[in-house]
C-alpha cells in the first residue's frame, strides 16, 4: 500500500508517531471504519489487533520481528483503568506487558545486549487505551501515545532481572522460576491450562511455559511518567550501573545504628502514620512528599520491621481490615489479600539494642514478596476465614496454630468497632497478619 494511501511513511519512526497522535483521545469508532469487536474477555488483544488492521492498515500477523520492520518499532497497545485512591481517581496498568514467549532451549544461549527482551523493548510505540468492562473495544478511549524504550537508568535492573531468571534456567531449574524474583521485568506463566509443560535444556523436570513481560506496576510508572511525572532517586555517575537493591543499601549504610526517632530529627520530619515512608524517601534524596519512580514501577511498599534481639518481629504483620461480604463474593485469587500477597515491600528493619531495653536501631532493608511456594498455605488461610463466614461464624477466626504463614484477628478501634456480615449480627473488624515466626524467617532468609 502506498505512502499517502497509510496516511504516514511506515519506514520513518517520526512519521508514524505523529501519525498516531490522530488516536488520542478518540477512539477506534470515531477514526477508522473497524465493526464491533470480539468480547476481549474471549478474546485477548482484539483492540491492539484492530489498531493494526484499521488504523495503520497493515495486515496481523505473528512475525517476532518489529510490527514496523523497516522502522524497526514496535506496536503495543497497553490498557489502564481507573481506580479510586480515597477521594481521589487514577489511572493504573490493567495488566502486565507481554513482550514474547521464553524459549528456554533458545535463552540461554542469548546475552542480554542480544535478547529478546532487548529487541522488543529497544523502541516501542506505545499506545494506552481506558479498559471499561462495559463498552466494545472499538468505543475504547485512547488515553496517551508515545514513543518509549526501557530508559537507560532502568538498563541495569531490567538486566539484574533477566540474569535471575535466566541463570535458574542455565542451572536446570526452570520450574521454580517465579514472579516474586524480579522487581520490573518478569517470566509469567503463559499457557492454556495451568496443568501444560514444556521441556528445558538442562533437566529432565519439565516446567511451566513463561513469556517475558513487564509487570503492571512497571507499567503503571512508565504511564504515570508520561501523563504526570515523577521523582527519580537521583544517582551519581558510579552509581548508574547499580540494581535497584544495591543502591538502596549503599543508601541506607550511613543511617544503620540510628533509631527511628533520631532519623526524624536528622530530616527535621514530624511525626505521622507516613513517617517511615517520608524517611526513606529522605534517605534516597527524593522530596519527602514525593511518589519514588523506581519503586512504583516495582510495585514495592516500605515497611518498617521491629525485630527483638532474637530475631523475632515485635509484632505480626497487618493488612487492611476486610469486608464480610466481599470476602465471602471473592476467592482468594480474586481478593485483595492475595494482592497484597503479590505486593513487594521494601523492609526497613530495625533491631533491639542489645544494652537498651526496647531500643530498636536502624539495622538493615531488604526487598520481600511472598514466594509462589507459600501462597496454597496463605489462600488455605483465606478460605478457611471465608468457610467460617459461610457457616454463620464470623466470629472465629484462623488461629495461628492453625496456619504456617498467616492468621486471622481482629483490627478496630475497640469491641465496639464493628462491621456487617452476610448471616447474623455484626462482627469485630478484622484482617489478615502474617505470623511472627513465619515472617521471621523470611526476613532470616532474605539476609543471608
Amino acid at each position: 500500500m502506498a505512502v499517502s494511501e497509510r496516511g504516514y511513511d511506515p519506514t520513518d519512526v517520526k512519521s508514524i508517531v505523529e501519525y498516531s497522535h490522530k488516536l488520542v483521545g478518540k477512539t477506534l469508532r470515531e477514526v477508522t471504519d473497524a465493526p464491533e469487536l470480539a468480547d476481549p474477555h474471549r478474546r485477548r488483544g482484539s483492540f491492539g489487533n484492530a489498531v493494526e488492521e484499521y488504523f495503520f492498515k497493515y495486515p496481523i500477523n505473528s512475525d517476532s520481528a518489529p510490527d514496523f520492520a523497516d522502522a524497526g518499532l514496535e506496536v503495543k497497545a497497553t490498557p489502564v483503568k481507573e481506580v479510586r485512591r480515597g477521594k481521589k481517581k487514577e489511572l493504573v496498568a490493567k495488566e502486565r506487558l507481554v513482550l514474547g514467549k521464553i524459549d528456554y532451549n533458545a535463552v540461554v544461549n542469548e546475552t542480554f545486549e542480544t535478547s529478546h527482551v532487548m529487541k522488543k523493548c529497544s523502541d516501542m510505540l506505545l499506545i494506552s487505551y481506558l479498559y471499561e468492562p462495559d463498552k466494545n473495544p472499538v468505543d475504547y478511549v485512547v488515553e496517551a501515545v508515545a514513543e518509549w524504550g526501557i530508559p537507560q537508568k532502568d538498563l541495569p535492573q531490567v538486566r539484574a532481572d533477566w540474569e535471575t531468571v535466566v541463570n535458574k534456567v542455565r542451572a536446570g531449574h526452570a520450574e521454580d522460576i517465579s514472579g516474586s524474583d524480579t522487581m520490573y521485568l518478569e517470566a509469567c506463566t503463559k499457557s492454556a491450562k495451568g496443568s501444560d509443560r514444556t521441556s528445558q535444556p538442562f533437566s529432565e523436570v519439565p516446567a511451566k511455559p513463561r513469556a517475558w513481560a513487564l509487570k503492571a506496576s512497571y507499567m503503571t510508572a512508565v504511564q504515570r511518567k508520561i501523563i504526570d511525572g515523577t521523582q527519580e532517586i537521583p544517582r551519581s555517575e558510579a552509581e548508574k550501573d547499580l540494581d535497584l537493591l544495591t543502591l538502596v543499601k549503599k543508601r541506607f549504610d550511613p543511617y544503620v545504628g540510628m533509631t527511628a526517632e533520631e532519623l526524624q530529627d536528622r530530616f527535621a520530619l514530624s511525626r505521622s502514620k507516613s513517617v517511615t515512608a517520608r524517611i526513606t524517601n529522605c534517605i534516597l534524596g527524593v522530596r519527602d512528599n514525593s511518589e519514588i519512580e523506581e519503586f512504583a514501577k516495582a510495585g514495592i511498599k516500605p515497611k518498617t520491621i521491629r525485630l527483638k534481639r532474637n530475631g523475632t518481629p515485635k509484632e505480626a504483620m497487618s493488612f487492611p481490615s476486610f469486608d464480610y461480604f466481599k470476602l465471602l463474593e471473592r476467592d482468594f485469587w480474586r481478593s485483595d489479600f492475595y494482592g497484597y500477597m503479590q505486593q513487594k515491600y521494601l523492609f526497613v528493619i530495625f533491631r533491639e539494642d542489645e544494652e537498651e531495653k526496647d531500643v530498636y536501631r536502624l539495622a538493615s532493608v531488604m526487598f520481600w514478596q511472598m514466594p509462589e511456594a507459600d501462597l496454597e498455605e496463605a489462600c488455605r488461610c483465606y478460605e478457611q476465614m471465608r468457610a467460617n463466614v459461610r457457616a454463620g461464624r464470623a466470629e472465629d477466626s484462623v488461629k495461628s496454630t492453625e496456619n504456617r504463614c498467616c492468621h486471622v484477628r481482629p483490627k478496630g478501634r475497640d469491641g465496639n468497632d464493628v462491621r456487617l456480615q452476610p448471616y447474623g449480627e455484626p462482627v469485630v473488624k478484622k484482617c489478615f497478619w502474617l505470623n511472627q515466626k513465619y515472617l521471621a524467617g523470611e526476613i532470616a532468609r532474605g539476609l543471608r
